[in-house]
């Protein structure tokens, strides 16, 4: 770059960048030359003026024109929308045939509110203000739950429908309906209308609908419970239910349902329940009648505690007929605190404290009673008796402790001042504890029918202040329920048995060895439901797929190993009163050389389990494991059993 160009650039930079040099004299610019043609040169005047140019900006934009055709179908358009328009607002406005479900009324005349139980009259008028009539029309009723046949109200009402007819233009027709309507107060019932109809020169169904509802005023039943208001904790009680009907109609079914609060049990009750022990079935009420049923239980709390009764009075659904509360009428709570005992008592089972104790038969049970003062003054002369009753006990096992002394007339054990150690009085506060053995009969020797056994218990003392003005007391009862005694044997055989065996004796590796497998079941009492036999076969034995018993339900997993003998129901007395269940099949045993000098178990892990259906409980006895030490055979001679080696190495 030559000088004088750089010096240009330099100056140029120093006007743009400088912070001084803000006004500039205006930059001298020489004027542009004009090209002479002759020379050389273009003219770019006549470089941009192109004839074509000129040409092109010279015309104006004309509009296309609207061809006539097009005029004709914009025109006849606007008139057919015109015309629909004034033919559908003619048919809304009230044309000649048109039908609205908006002016097809349905009206009901009736109380919004009524009794339980009492008859509910409804008049139900039907409307057509529409310029054409409506035909085939149908009106139906959908009842709600607990809805009666006023003329048979133990027959549920829950669908009608009625043929109106046709119901012609401008006109309307009028329906009565008649229901009982049962349910608890305050309750609304919807009864849901419908009217289906159709019009002249259409197959389409239409539909009006309409939901009338009714309050459950008073009740048609007056329930009042009486029961104390507060209890000792674990001593019993009564509580009396009274029901009374007070309409004019009979109520059929009538249920009573209790809801107990925890640590209630029921004892008995004055009529017997039809579900569990809080359900009974009181029939049929007549008007003005008045049914009582009481029932007598004990609660078990804390000191202060409240617990909460709920009874329901209801009726059944007559459908079904199962003495289920279906549909309840009225409901009441009763609220009873609870106060701890002046004598506090308190009861195991072999560490278990339970109601309802199970035990096998013949099996001891010891009962621990443990007693406390709760008073805030001494107890004088503490005195605990326990009474046992029952067909199962067998009276020579009773052995009381702590100086108890036990009477088998009366089957009682008597704990007082004179054979208790010297306790004489309990401090507040202070507690004792007692014991006492027992059992039942051997399953063979029980009885028939309920075999459990009852304690019933009873402490009393004299407060110190009210010496000769009497005594408190506690009391409990206690149940041991015995289980089923299952008899059950698993045992192998070479001479006897339904099959021929083979092989060497003793057994001896590499060679196959025959033997018949035995099993053996007995029950004493009670009934057991899914009861099985499971067993593995043992090491190097095979299953030959044989049993001498087509009718008994016998199965081998090859993948398992696993044996399944299938019995059902067991029933009670099996193998005692009648022949026990039995069932054989036949095993091979191919010893191994681990197995040398010993005598192998054929089946193992043998077990019997069942359900007792009286105590509801799983019944499991483990089996003997039978191995090539046949002792029920009766050729067996010691050393038939031990394992030989290969006659190769003999």
């Amino acid at each position: 770059m030559d000088e004088q160009n750089k010096g240009r650039i330099n100056r140029l930079n120093d006007k743009l960048y400088s912070r001084t040099r803000y006004r500039d004299p205006l930059d001298k610019r020489s004027s542009v030359k004009e090209l002479d043609p002759s020379a050389g040169g273009v003219d770019i005047k006549e470089k941009w003026q192109t004839p074509a140019l000129d040409e092109m900006l010279k015309y104006e934009r004309v509009p296309p024109k609207i061809g006539l055709f097009m005029k004709k179908i914009f025109i006849f358009a606007l008139l057919f929308f015109a015309i629909a328009i004034g033919i559908s607002a003619f048919i809304f406005m009230g044309g000649a045939n048109f039908i609205s479900s908006k002016n097809v009324n349905i009206d009901v005349l009736g109380p919004t509110m009524v009794s339980a139980g009492d008859v509910l009259e409804l008049g139900i008028t039907i409307s057509n203000k529409n310029n054409a009539d409506l035909e085939f029309a149908n009106l139906s009723i959908q009842y709600p739950q607990g809805s009666r046949n006023p003329d048979n109200t133990v027959e549920s009402l829950t669908y009608t429908k009625d043929n109106m007819g046709v119901i012609g233009a401008g006109t309307e027709t009028a329906h009565n309906v008649r229901v009982v309507l049962l349910g608890s107060t305050g309750e609304i019932k919807e009864i849901k209308l419908s009217v289906e109809y159709k019009v002249r020169d259409s197959n389409a169904t239409f539909y009006k609908d309409k939901i009338f509802e009714v309050v459950i005023g008073n009740s048609p039943i007056v329930l009042t419970v009486e029961n104390p208001q507060s209890v000792i904790s674990g001593e019993p009680f009564t509580t009396n239910i009274s029901i009374v009907l007070n309409t004019t109609e009979v109520l059929k079914n009538v249920i009573l349902k209790a809801e107990y609060p925890h640590g209630y049990s029921a004892i008995d009750s004055s009529q017997e329940p039809v579900g569990d022990d809080n359900v009974w079935a009181l029939g049929d009420l007549i008007p003005g009648s008045k049914k009582t049923i009481s029932i007598r239980g004990q609660l078990v709390g804390e000191d202060k505690e409240e617990r909460t009764f709920r009874f329901y009075i209801g009726v059944s659904d007559s459908l079904n007929a199962d003495n289920n509360l279906k549909i309840v009428i009225v409901s009441l709570l009763n609220t009873v605190a609870i106060n701890r005992p002046s004598i506090g008592l308190s009861v195991s089972f072999n560490g278990e404290d339970v109601p309802v104790y199970i035990a096998p038969a013949a099996r001891t049970v010891r009962a621990s009673i443990r007693f406390m003062n709760n008073l805030p003054d001494k107890l004088l002369n503490p005195h605990l008796e326990i009474t046992l009753s029952g067909s199962a006990l067998d009276k020579l096992s009773v052995r009381p402790e702590s100086g108890g002394v036990y009477n088998s007339g009366n089957s009682k054990v008597v704990w007082d001042p004179k054979n208790n150690l010297g306790l004489s009085e309990l401090a507040p506060g202070e507690n004792g504890r007692v014991n006492l053995d027992f059992s039942s009969l051997p399953g063979s020797s029980l009885p028939r029918g309920n075999n459990n056994i009852t304690l019933s218990f009873l402490m009393t003392g004299v407060p110190v202040n009210t010496v000769g003005q009497g005594t408190i007391l506690a009391k409990d009862t206690r149940t041991v329920k015995i289980s089923s005694q299952v008899n059950f044997s698993a045992k192998a055989l070479r001479s006897l048995g339904p099959f021929s065996n083979s092989g060497p004796i003793p057994p001896t590796v590499g060679e196959s060895t025959t033997y018949s497998i035995i099993f053996s079941v007995g029950n004493t009492r009670g009934d057991l439901v899914d009861a099985k036999v499971t067993a593995n076969l043992g090491q190097g034995v095979s299953w030959l797929g044989a049993s001498s018993f087509t009718s008994e339900d016998i199965s081998y997993d090859s993948s398992s190993n696993t044996i399944a003998w299938n019995l059902g129901t067991l029933l009670s007395d099996t193998g005692f009163s009648s022949a026990p269940r039995e069932l054989a099949f036949q095993i091979s045993l191919t010893p191994l050389l681990g197995q040398i000098g010993t005598a192998p178990n054929l089946i193992t892990h043998v077990v019997f389990s069942g359900r007792d259906t009286v105590t509801s409980e799983m019944v499991t006895v483990d089996g003997l494991s039978p191995s090539t030490r046949l002792t029920s055979d009766p050729v067996f001679i010691q050393g038939d059993d031990i394992v030989a080696k290969p006659k190769q190495q003999q």
